[in-house]
């Protein structure tokens, strides 16, 4: 019997907010990585740019599932803190997986499951 057999439950990370000033945060996620880093980036950057001056992640080493958001709310934001911020645009990320899902399932609506079924 290997040594390594025993599978080994990850812990769970919380999210963990660092940073004392509401404008200017770094969020660190636990379990996750550059898929919704990079999404969540360009939805600040790129859909929030007047209330958005930084917004920036990373993941610290590959072996760990845990990503850094950097957010830096411009001076002309009507957003009050980062949280805000980082808030609407995990939101607008639900709406948009929403639509999505519905025209995924619009195109496709009456068409077999095409899985094979293994009985």
């Amino acid at each position: 019997m290997s040594v390594n057999t025993t599978p080994v439950a990850p812990k769970p990370t919380p999210l963990v907010i660092l940073g004392s000033v509401e404008r200017s945060r770094t969020y660190r996620i636990g379990d996750q990585d550059h898929t919704l880093g990079n999404v969540l980036r360009n939805i600040l950057v790129k859909g929030m740019e007047d209330e958005v001056d930084f917004a920036g992640y990373s993941v610290p080493h590959p072996s760990e599932a845990i990503l850094q958001m950097r957010v830096q709310l411009s001076n002309r934001a009507t957003l009050e803190t980062a949280d805000d911020a980082l808030m609407d645009s995990c939101d607008a990320l639900q709406q948009i997986c929403k639509h999505v899902e519905g025209v995924v399932e619009e195109r496709h609506k009456g068409e077999e499951d095409d899985a094979v079924k293994i009985e």
